[in-house]
């Protein structure tokens, strides 16, 4: 539900205030702890902002965790336990008891389920409630949104490549997919990957995927009712151009996990090449994860370490002053969905560049695809693109909108139409 208050604390019961709800069920959702699934935030104040319904909020929680419901800036946050399997093994195993948890999360809100009218579940898995809430009342419109090339979430887990315990998450997710009214997907090479499954898109650079997709074979395409390509939205009223300066150093930032796909090793390599064409050149990494010790090594090896700097995670609302500081943005990732640093890059007033076929290259126009787009893992084609950026600062220009108010009213008005 959409309150005014601004500070985390715990709250109570729903009143019966509005007539009709749109249910949200995310796995993640930030907190005063941590920013993760803040874009899911931003949907959540759009979709009220935007609309009449009284939207609410779930999100799940380790059945053995202490954690207490929550407000997030204005927003309550109502938790319910659900059992995860360990590694992922055999994922949907415990679906029934995760949607008979989460029904008596939402019974002890008093929530009349006949003025719900959206139930929107974020990834595979919790395709699962809004189906278990459409059990009770029909006339409900399902939601499962998709937010990365992966859309069954089945490469993940130490026992993703054993075929049978693929082809049992394969099998759950295509279950609970069929039935849902619509796939919500955040750029259209998710949902490309999703038409396509298990089949690899034209646009799939990650061999760690493309493995597990071999391993499932010729499956069923799913039957997919509807599909809308939501892309996560700014909101500019926080990320806007109004402060951005120039520098006299060429700032480069990258706010991203360090994971394999990611890429950062492959910007650090660009680095090296630009210091000998560069001055007053500096790089500002922002992220934290397992490879992120290896990619300090690198640095250090490449003896970059004068121009290049580490940064833990910063707040999502304290972004836009990070980006104001920037000259360009880079993110190097091979498997990205979508990539909303680069779009909240944009509308701060800072260019940025990405890996060809990614979801936010969609953004791009194809005749300035080479000024922004890079072939993944190419690190001498990125240096390039920087080099010709700084000498000539080219204007980029994006073919959709970024602005979060815009693209919801328009998913509203899609919905309306279901």
């Amino acid at each position: 539900m959409f309150l005014s208050e601004s500070d985390c604390k715990p709250v109570g019961k729903i009143g019966r205030i509005m007539k009709q709800y749109y249910i949200i069920i995310t796995p993640f959702f930030p907190n005063s702890d941590s920013f993760r699934g803040a874009f899911i935030y931003d949907q959540v104040r759009a979709i009220a902002k935007n609309s009449s319904y009284e939207v609410v909020v779930f999100k799940s929680k380790s059945i053995t965790s202490g954690e207490k419901d929550y407000m997030y800036r204005g927003i309550q946050v109502h938790l319910f336990d659900d059992i995860q399997m360990p590694s992922y093994i055999l994922n949907g195993l415990t679906n029934e008891i995760n949607c008979s948890l989460f029904m008596k999360a939402v019974k002890r809100l008093n929530i009349d389920l006949d003025n719900v009218v959206i139930a929107h579940g974020h990834t595979a898995r919790f395709a699962a409630f809004p189906l278990a809430l459409k059990r009770i009342n029909h006339n409900i419109t399902t939601l499962v949104q998709h937010h990365d090339p992966d859309p069954f979430n089945i490469r993940n887990g130490r026992f993703a490549t054993k075929r049978w315990n693929a082809m049992f998450r394969t099998w759950m997710s295509t279950k609970l997919f069929n039935q849902m009214d619509c796939h919500v997907c955040v750029s259209r090479f998710v949902e490309e990957s999703l038409r396509k499954f298990p089949h690899p898109t034209d646009s799939l650079y990650f061999d760690s995927y493309k493995r597990v997709l071999k391993v499932v074979g010729n499956e069923t395409p799913v039957n997919i009712k509807h599909s809308y390509v939501l892309y996560n939205g700014v909101d500019c009223s926080i990320f806007n151009s109004e402060s951005h300066l120039a520098h006299p150093t060429f700032i480069i930032g990258c706010i991203a996990n360090f994971v394999d796909w990611k890429g950062q090793e492959t910007l650090i390599r660009a680095l090296d090449i630009l210091k000998s064409k560069q001055d007053k050149l500096k790089m500002i990494f922002v992220g934290s994860g397992p490879t992120l010790q290896d990619c300090m090594n690198l640095v250090q090896e490449l003896n970059l370490t004068d121009i290049v700097e580490f940064r833990k995670e910063v707040h999502h609302h304290e972004l836009a002053a990070f980006y104001h500081s920037l000259d360009l943005f880079v993110l190097p990732s091979y498997f990205e969905g979508f990539g909303c640093v680069c779009t909240e890059a944009a509308a701060c007033g800072v260019p940025y560049m990405i890996c060809k076929g990614q979801g936010a290259a969609e953004y791009i126009l194809e005749e300035e695809s080479d000024l922004w787009t890079f072939i993944p893992k190419d690190y001498e084609q990125l240096a390039d693109r920087i080099d010709y950026y700084r000498t000539n600062k080219p204007i980029q220009h994006l073919c959709e909108t970024f602005d979060i108010d815009i693209l919801m009213k328009q998913f509203l008005n899609f919905l309306e139409s279901l």
